[in-house]
């Protein structure tokens, strides 16, 4: 391989040509004569055969068989080197070819401010630098700055001079095939005409004689496999560089040697910087009260790049003190036009190529809520399956599962934004909202929620092809006689979180014959209208937390109505007449709700889910009939009912519950206030809850797929477990409270060893006021069964010695150290918080630190033991000792002194 010196700014390329003996004289003058040759270099072959090649002159091997371009191209690359034209000199020659990747040429590109610009930028020219990185994929919303981003990274790259770069914008749509042309345009490579198998060998070939390559693949739509376009990923130093919109894309390239990077929304001080660079020196920004308007217009474009930019230049013009102040009058319609010409076409794009219509839909209804509110999966997910957006699937469950696969796939899309590092919550941009709201009026949708209005819309806006109307979360105060909108094709009206609406006309939804999904939840409303009851196609009709609500008309001519929700409609004491004919209710929510369901429960045979108020008490003989029941929430009265029904057919088909056990309370009522955290944020679905229960057993009888248990002020139970049978090893279950058990003595009966699997998912034991414990853990336990415990809480247990003994004998008092711990326990620090200093603890071989570095203490894989006030007897923490490591334990006593103990 020869080398040519070339200008700085061109790198390496590459020239296979057919040079006759006779222009060598020519070419090696041209050479010598050029005063503006200087490194980096050009590398010339002749069909694979290398010759040196220098200013000074060189030596041609035989006349090659030409290929690929003509070689007038030759003229046309020492010209661009600043040396004079080659002639071709006397003489017949053959066809010449000259293949030119013209890399490294630096791209004109706007400019970014901003720490998280930064910070991207330099993380990526790591990356690239990083020999266990091969791929990089970008991802954002549309006009974020992700092609701004790769543009100064082609840039620094140039700059360096320390890689070949090529840059490919690709277009939607694109096959492999139609990408390889594109690269191959780049690398100056003719492959038309070729196979895709035959083109990918030539670009794998051409990128791998340009080692240290990067490929820039901008604006990326669809997946592909590297292999398959001819990209040598991994192979002499080659990157792959991508941005796309959709995390997908980054997701189904990725690889072991891949990382992912996410592009964010300026902040505030970040979008006013790049505002007041776009909008250029302007010296009226120095007016009193005209910085503070314009900082406020920054921020309305939501740390969006491009609408900054768009806006900022339209302002340009705004010269005087005079124009400004008709530009700040006129700002609202100015950022609409600059917005919807500029900023909206682009999201729209994103919406567009939406895989299929379902996801359309379920996008389009996040435009409902107000802006910058959060959506939280389970509920917008639940509103989807109202809408009937994920209709075709088997049951609700799987319903819920494809809806929460559609919600993670809008994240990925950029269409929402995840609120945290899960995908539990999401908010949508508000320049994306605005573009689904632009969507959603072309196809229905009157959305004005969360404008803080105090009258519904006028007459004006209500028309016979609205589909869809939201006005949640205003102030609407009550709807008036007058008001009886004519909308036949209106299948959807949310009038929730209106807290001061308390009165609804009984004209008002007289003309709303197709209404399908009514949702009046958490209004101040007392009477539902007479005319709800002539919604002949009401499917749902949810009044969660009207807690004024005291009437419901009747209900019997709702013949298609499958869910209703009036839970924690406190005063709501009589269900509506003709409950018990709704043949099609699949889901009824009435927590909360005084009114009795026990008694209409038969004649619902179709139900699918069911909660019920902690005071109506749930018979098991009645649950036994609900042979569909998939979900349930209710409080049994005794023991031996829910006994029976836990051992039924019905019971078994359950897909979620939440089971409460003995007398009405109000503690019980409030312990489910917090079901949905629990299922939304930890996925609980399971729990069972005892209280003032009486056992005849000594431990109690519990589903074995339970997550979440829970026993307080029960009497009779000894042991969580008292034999060893396969059906009692609680492998699901996730978290233990034990509390005010007179006769508990611990969690397994002495001389029963738990089968396999038993309580190994268990991660977190809350003890209280049970004074018949001495110690809780045997290292047979330890090492066998708990090895996801995390969390221990232990206070107010009196006669409490040890966490952990030495013994499974429930006579054992040795204080030896017979047993030894394991060695992979003996990697994990203990951290203990302690309520106050115990006696226990101030022998010799502790030692005392005095350090607010918390940090310093807290391992990745520390155990956290908490042991609270009301422990008199406690002689240890641990007894045992442990084969050539030092296990630490960490005591915390009221998060300022620290005792540091090591078992050696």
């Amino acid at each position: 391989m020869s080398i040519i010196p070339l200008t700085s700014r061109l790198e390496w390329w590459t020239v296979d040509t057919d040079v006759q003996m006779g222009s060598r004289e020519e070419i090696s003058s041209t050479l010598k004569s050029s005063s503006s040759l200087s490194a980096p270099f050009l590398t010339i072959k002749y069909s694979g055969v290398e010759s040196p090649l220098t200013p000074h002159g060189f030596t041609f091997p035989s006349p090659p068989r030409p290929r690929l371009l003509e070689s007038e191209d030759i003229s046309m690359l020492f010209t661009r080197a600043g040396a004079p034209p080659v002639s071709r000199g006397g003489g017949a020659s053959s066809s010449r070819t000259v293949p030119v990747a013209f890399s490294n040429v630096p791209l004109v590109t706007g400019s970014l401010k901003g720490r998280l610009f930064e910070e991207n930028l330099q993380q990526i020219l790591s990356l690239l630098d990083d020999d266990d990185v091969a791929t990089i994929g970008i991802h954002g919303a549309g006009g974020i700055g992700k092609t701004t981003l790769v543009t100064h990274v082609q840039n620094g790259l140039c700059d360096r001079c320390s890689r070949n770069v090529y840059f490919v914008t690709v277009s939607h749509g694109l096959t492999v095939s139609g990408l390889q042309l594109k690269i191959a345009k780049e690398l100056r490579l003719k492959i038309e005409g070729e196979d895709e198998k035959k083109a990918a060998a030539m670009i794998h070939c051409a990128f791998k004689d340009r080692r240290d390559s990067v490929l820039i693949l901008d604006d990326l739509w669809e997946s592909f496999r590297p292999s398959d376009v001819g990209l040598p990923v991994g192979e002499g130093g080659f990157k792959l560089l991508l941005t796309t919109r959709n995390k997908r894309v980054c997701l189904e390239i990725n690889n072991e040697k891949s990382r992912i990077i996410e592009v964010k929304c300026l902040s505030d001080d970040e979008s006013w910087d790049l505002f007041r660079e776009k909008l250029g020196d302007s010296a009226i920004l120095s007016q009193a009260g005209v910085i503070d308007i314009a900082r406020k217009v920054a921020k309305k474009c939501s740390g969006l790049p491009l609408a900054l930019e768009h806006i900022a230049i339209s302002m340009r013009a705004a010269d005087t003190v005079e124009d400004w102040r008709t530009v700040l009058a006129d700002m609202r319609s100015m950022m609409h036009d600059v917005v919807e010409d500029k900023v909206l076409p682009l999201l729209r794009y994103s919406y567009d190529r939406l895989r299929d219509q379902r996801l359309k839909d379920c996008f389009l209804y996040c435009s409902l809520f107000p802006e910058d509110h959060v959506l939280h999966r389970t509920e917008l997910v639940d509103s989807w399956i109202r809408e009937g957006l994920l209709d075709g699937i088997e049951n609700r469950e799987r319903q819920r599962d494809k809806g929460f696969k559609i919600f993670k796939e809008l994240i990925n899309q950029s269409l929402l934004k995840a609120e945290g590092n899960q995908y539990l919550r999401a908010k949508m941009h508000d320049l994306v909202r605005e573009m689904a709201v632009k969507v959603g009026k072309e196809k229905g949708f009157l959305i004005r929620a969360g404008e803080k209005m105090r009258d519904i819309p006028g007459e004006g806006e209500w028309n016979e092809d609205l589909c869809k109307v939201s006005l949640m979360y205003n102030h609407i105060g009550s709807i008036s006689p007058d008001a009886a909108p004519r909308c036949p094709n209106l299948s959807s009206l949310l009038l929730s979180v209106n807290e001061s609406l308390t009165s609804i006309s009984d004209l008002f939804f007289s003309l709303m014959d197709g209404l399908c999904v009514l949702d009046l939840s958490d209004t101040g409303i007392e009477k539902l209208p007479d005319s709800v009851s002539n919604l002949k196609n009401l499917t749902v009709l949810l009044l969660r937390s009207c807690d004024r609500l005291n009437y419901v008309p009747s209900v019997s001519m709702l013949g298609k109505l499958m869910e209703m929700d009036i839970s924690y409609c406190f005063q709501l004491r009589d269900l509506p007449h003709g409950m018990e004919g709704l043949v099609n209710l699949k889901f009824l929510h009435c927590f909360g709700c005084p009114a009795p369901v026990s008694g209409i429960l038969s004649g619902l045979s179709h139900l699918e889910e069911l909660s019920i108020c902690d005071s109506s008490e749930a018979k098991g003989q009645d649950l036994m009939k609900l042979m569909h029941l998939k979900g349930l929430r209710c409080r049994i009265r005794n023991v031996s009912e829910f006994k029976e029904y836990v051992m039924s057919q019905c019971f078994a088909s359950l897909h979620q519950y939440h089971l409460t056990v003995g007398p009405v309370g109000l503690g019980r009522l409030l312990d489910v206030f917090h079901l949905d955290k629990l299922n939304d944020y930890f996925g609980i679905r399971r729990t069972v809850k005892f209280a003032e229960c009486r056992f005849e057993e000594d431990s109690p009888i519990v589903p074995g797929n339970v997550e979440v248990l829970r026993l307080v002020k029960c009497s009779g139970v000894e042991y969580l477990v008292s034999s060893a049978s396969p059906d009692s090893t609680l492998g699901d279950l996730v978290q233990l409270d034990l509390y005010d058990l007179e006769n508990f003595k611990g969690l397994v009966k002495p001389g029963v060893a738990l089968p396999p699997g038993s309580l190994s998912n268990l991660k977190r034991i809350m003890i209280g006021g049970c004074d018949g414990i001495k110690k809780l853990f045997t290292w047979s336990m330890v090492r066998g069964n708990l090895q996801n415990l995390k969390n221990l809480d232990i206070s107010h247990c009196r006669h409490f010695e040890e966490v952990i003994g030495g013994s499974d004998s429930e006579d054992d008092d040795d204080d030896g150290d017979e047993y030894q711990i394991k060695d992979e326990l003996a990697t994990s620090d203990l951290v203990i918080y302690h309520d106050e200093a115990p006696r226990w603890m101030g022998g010799g071989g502790v030692r005392l630190i005095k350090d607010e570095r918390l940090s310093i203490f807290f391992p990745y894989k520390a155990f956290g033991l908490r042991l609270g006030k009301g422990l008199p007897n406690l002689k240890r923490v641990v007894r045992g000792r442990q084969n050539g490591k030092i296990m630490n334990i960490i005591i915390v006593f009221n998060f300022s002194m620290f005792v540091l103990y090591s078992i050696t």
